[in-house]
């Protein structure tokens, strides 16, 4: 099946942050996929949800699929790619979002606990990158087919999620592997903005890492105290919100972003300046 709309693959989008992304794309005109790691009824969910919005004078609906995976693991993001090109047959943008948390002092860290964290949040966006970049070069060739007053329509997008954690200095002894592992992630952006086969053939890299934001697993092993310090800490006095993030990926997925590379736009509502 071949989608004359543009497509988008955001990992870890069953929920939360990934889960505003995908209602956000879909909005702006994408078919997307939801990828999720083991919540099939709340991947559905998005995907049910999706089905409702209107066409936007588009000829054909928008359309979403669900597909399970962790791309830590590369065979299974080859299913994630194998798949999306089944059911839409392209791919233009991929947000990578899906990461590991969790909080553990060195003396509390294992080699499985480590190796989690940095397959999930560096090896899996490394080798999805990897994969995918052939896709998204023939992406980028069409938008460049398609050129109005000399610029590209559309384009080709990789889109990290990283944390603000990874320069703030409220930073503690037990984010070590989380901080540590997105900011290797920051610099595979970075790298990859740099990369011939990436930002040298017009697919731009960028990454988002946003502060607190207010989720189901931001809040769960917080008290309200907890929380108020985390709004205290921003100038407006209040978490972040998905959507606060959903709308930094659509600028990014846009036209309108073609000339910005290997950026990191930190969006955490000036908690760190």
């Amino acid at each position: 099946m071949s989608s004359s709309r543009r497509v988008a693959i955001i990992t870890g989008s069953s929920r939360g942050i990934g889960r505003s992304i995908a209602l956000r794309l879909a909005r702006d005109g994408f078919n997307v996929v939801i990828n999720y790691h083991s919540n099939a009824a709340k991947a559905q969910e998005v995907v049910d949800e999706i089905a409702t919005l209107p066409t936007g004078g588009h000829s054909t609906p928008v359309q979403a699929t669900a597909v399970q995976g962790d791309i830590g693991h590369v065979e299974q993001g080859q299913h994630l790619l194998d798949a999306t090109l089944a059911a839409f047959g392209r791919l233009d943008i991929v947000v990578l979002n899906a990461g590991w948390l969790v909080f553990q002092s060195i003396q509390d860290m294992t080699e499985a606990s480590y190796l989690e964290a940095f397959n999930t949040n560096v090896k899996g966006p490394m080798f999805f990158s990897k994969i995918a970049q052939p896709h998204l070069a023939q992406a980028q060739d069409k938008a460049h087919a398609l050129k109005t007053g000399g610029s590209p329509v559309g384009g080709s997008r990789i889109i990290t999620i990283s944390t603000s954690l990874t320069t703030l200095s409220m930073v503690q002894g037990d984010h070590m592997l989380y901080s540590a592992s997105k900011g290797a992630l920051e610099q595979v952006t970075r790298t990859l903005a740099k990369d011939k086969a990436f930002g040298g053939s017009g697919i731009t890299v960028n990454s988002i890492p946003p502060g607190p934001v207010d989720t189901e697993g931001f809040r769960a092993p917080l008290d309200d105290a907890h929380i108020a310090f985390f709004q205290s800490l921003h100038p407006q006095g209040r978490l972040g919100e998905t959507e606060d993030v959903a709308g930094v990926v659509s600028f990014l997925a846009s036209n309108d972003s073609k000339w910005v590379n290997g950026q990191t736009i930190r969006v955490n509502g000036g908690m760190g300046v």
